[in-house]
């Protein structure tokens, strides 16, 4: 049975954190745009004369159709020694995302949507593969940093389009195009387009051992379980953060710009717990990060409905700090594996598990219009619980389970 062993301690290899700063500048920016939607539904609700379930809908659709992007564009980057995903990816995602607030019906809205985050699935398998090799055999470290920084991006991008909106109209989003712009250049500039290979250091800590690329073959059971499980946790986080402005303007009756407050104050304590996940899986096991913090997730959403004021608040940012702390872990944990599909590894968790989740969101809308907005919420708890106990599952817990087993 495949084992997943126990991270090795990081070589002293320094980072590149030139390169990865300039990659992960990228990543902020792109999911900047991702979450400039979010926090504008309760206008567009109003504008459209929509319901929970037509919101519910719109993400789980335009979410799965964008689901075979980042695996494709990984097999690409896997097979071609030149791409520009990255910057072209930052350019659409621009142009996609900039124009939701002139789209006059909820199709064109899906065609701005759906545009613009085609082009920021893009970005990502390219980019993954950029972080792994200039990680210098930190991969959780650097893959944290990574994700860090496209947390941060989902925090400052509501901020940035309730404050735009506020101040100019619904119709001024056209104001946000210059900053993918302003990235794609810095990529093009610093970093350029090859797709890079993992530094020796990497491929040495891979061969000596204590990785799991002997063969350099994909490991297809694990990878598979892996998907699935963070499958639920996309659907997790896809509900949660859809549905949160619009439960805190409807349920808490907060103003619009508190609302994206809310969902600023997830993304962020998300981010340092992206890096706190990346850390503690490089000193010790990807998969106890998982379990733990998924069934945490699931008690501090299922807090967070039931109180209320600063300890209500201090359970979202439980929240989001548990939810977002085995998203690296994941990835880097996929990469390796897939060691000899690194990039389409990386598209798959990166893309195809949001995809599938997505379709979560739809049900999730409809028992919010059914029942109330707090029983969506309790059902998004129970699932992050069950999805932690299936984690056990994951090949290293099997593996002690067998080894046990054999000692009897």
């Amino acid at each position: 049975m495949t084992a997943i062993p126990k991270a090795p301690a990081a070589p002293s290899v320094k980072l590149d954190i030139f390169r990865l700063g300039v990659v992960s500048f990228g990543h902020l920016v792109g999911d900047m745009y991702y979450a400039t939607l979010i926090p504008l539904w309760p206008l567009l609700i109003d504008r459209m004369n929509l319901t929970l379930t037509d919101v519910g809908f719109f993400t789980s659709l335009t979410s799965f159709m964008l689901m075979p992007v980042q695996p494709f564009i990984g097999w690409l980057v896997d097979r071609f020694p030149r791409a520009w995903f990255m910057i072209l990816g930052l350019i659409g995602a621009a142009l996609g995302m900039s124009l939701i607030g002139l789209a006059p019906t909820y199709s064109l809205l899906m065609v701005c949507v759906v545009f613009g985050r085609f082009c920021n699935a893009m970005f990502h398998p390219h980019a993954a593969m950029m972080v792994r090799a200039t990680s210098g055999g930190r991969h959780g470290t650097a893959m944290s940093i990574f994700t860090f920084a496209g947390n941060i991006g989902i925090a400052v991008g509501p901020l940035l389009s309730v404050g735009v909106v506020t101040l100019f109209g619904l119709e001024s989003t056209y104001l946000l195009i210059p900053f993918g712009f302003v990235a794609a250049a810095a990529i093009y500039h610093f970093v350029g387009v090859d797709v890079p290979k993992e530094s020796s250091v990497s491929d040495a800590v891979e061969s000596s051992g204590t990785g799991l690329s002997d063969g350099a073959q994909t490991l297809v059971g694990p990878l598979i379980l892996l998907a699935v499980l963070m499958t639920f946790r996309a659907a997790i986080m896809g509900g949660f953060t859809t549905f949160l402005p619009i439960f805190l303007v409807d349920n808490r009756a907060v103003s619009l710009l508190m609302g994206g407050f809310g969902l600023s104050a997830l993304a962020l304590f998300g981010a340092l717990g992206g890096l706190l996940g990346g850390h503690l899986s490089d000193r010790y096991s990807s998969s106890w990060v998982i379990v733990i913090s998924l069934l945490v997730s699931g008690a501090a959403i299922f807090a967070f409905v039931r109180t209320d004021g600063i300890l209500s608040l201090l359970f979202l940012i439980a929240a989001g700090m548990s939810l977002f702390a085995s998203q690296p872990v994941a990835t880097v944990l996929a990469q390796s594996l897939a060691p000899d599909r690194m990039a389409m590894a990386s598209g798959v968790m990166m893309g195809m598990v949001w995809g599938i989740g997505s379709l979560f969101v739809t049900p999730i809308g409809m028992l919010g219009d059914v029942f109330g907005l707090d029983t969506s919420m309790y059902t998004l708890a129970g699932l992050a619980v069950g999805t932690g106990l299936a984690s056990f599952l994951l090949p290293e817990f099997r593996q002690r389970v067998m080894a046990r087993l054999g000692h009897v």
